[in-house]
């Protein structure tokens, strides 16, 4: 599962957040962003949900066993789960799991009814924003479909593999294609994570190539990861940040800026910051080589995982350049996650 920065707390009346509750439970009609051109809308992305952004995070109405939250559509985490004490208010307890299980929940209700599902079960009553959080929706339950997220409509898609836009339509349609081979696919698909540790667990998460300078890096793209307040962010390991230094990049330390973590392993993780230096940015390399989307002002935390809590994972363990998108990387455009293609496709703003 993807961090996320402890830092952005939303102020907004508890009137307001009532009211973004109910509009979550609407059917949502495309709006798009103040400037940017219509177009008509594609016939071919398939079934379509609410989807609201809350912290720069997508959120969607789940119901289990009658109750109704709100899951972050979380493409960092390569599992669900769910947070029952956040569920909105309700007759009866929270969601129980099955009897002598501790993590299967009957009664799920997602692009309708699922059988018994596996959810681990956390505590997100601390994650503070204008909508609770009462889990996460994790590529487990994704990556059997496309699934695009329209975050200028407000509108998250799942499609059959048969049935979705051709790339024509897409390119016509101003979206521009990434590669996530090796990283993501359909369930049971083979998946070798070159830029991970030899023998290490492969997530089945969405990666792309990436770009400062002339130094290139593979990375999450991971849409629980808050970066709001220093956005946009981008989490890098220690072999990204040799190459980007001898690549002449050399980000600046930022040192008001510096996070200490928790750990699964239970030891605190220093995050040093850096900025890029003026003219420099971030760029997500498309299939072609091109720039798709070009990014400056990003500020990077360094992951750089201390020796006990190496074995909860991360970029921060891996020994190829490597990097974490925060949500505000993608969150204001239209991305779609291929796994039968192994691909991403991308429209930006203005496209």
């Amino acid at each position: 599962m993807s961090w996320r920065h402890p830092l952005k707390l939303s102020l907004l009346p508890l009137a307001i957040a009532g009211w973004l509750v109910l509009v979550g439970l609407l059917p949502v009609q495309p709006v798009m962003a103040q400037g940017v051109p219509s177009r008509p809308p594609l016939n071919c992305l398939g079934e379509s949900r609410s989807l609201i952004v809350s912290s720069g995070m997508p959120y969607t109405p789940v119901r289990v066993q009658g109750r109704t939250g709100f899951f972050v559509v979380d493409l960092g985490a390569d599992g669900s789960a769910i947070s029952p004490g956040t569920f909105l208010p309700g007759p009866g307890a929270g969601p129980q799991s099955m009897a002598r299980s501790g993590d299967r929940f009957e009664g799920v209700e997602f692009f309708g009814p699922w059988g018994p599902l596996r959810l681990s079960v956390q505590d997100h009553s601390t994650i503070r924003g204008p909508i609770p959080q009462a889990g996460l929706i994790g590529t487990d339950l994704l990556s059997g479909h496309i699934v695009t997220l329209d975050f200028t409509s407000g509108l998250l898609h799942r499609s059959d593999v048969g049935r979705f836009c051709s790339e024509a339509t897409l390119r016509q349609a101003g979206f521009s294609s990434l590669s996530s081979r090796d990283y993501y696919g359909t369930l049971g698909a083979p998946l070798s994570c070159p830029a991970a540790p030899r023998g290490s667990r492969c997530p089945n998460i969405p990666i792309i190539p990436v770009r400062i300078g002339r130094s290139l890096a593979v990375a999450q793209i991971d849409t629980g990861y808050d970066d709001g307040r220093f956005a946009p962010s981008v989490n890098i390991n220690r072999a990204w940040l040799a190459e980007l230094n001898a690549a002449g990049v050399n980000p600046q330390r930022w040192p008001e800026a510096d996070l200490s973590l928790s750990t699964c392993a239970g030891v605190a993780e220093p995050v040093l910051a850096y900025r890029l230096p003026q003219g420099q940015a971030l760029e997500l390399v498309g299939s072609h080589g091109d720039a798709v989307r070009r990014l400056e002002g990003v500020t990077l935390f360094l992951k750089d995982t201390p020796a006990p809590a190496r074995r909860c994972g991360g970029i921060g363990t891996w020994q190829q350049p490597a990097a974490q998108l925060g949500a505000s990387v993608v969150n204001d455009g239209t991305l779609v996650v291929d796994p039968f293609a192994q691909q991403v496709w991308f429209r930006g703003p203005g496209r």
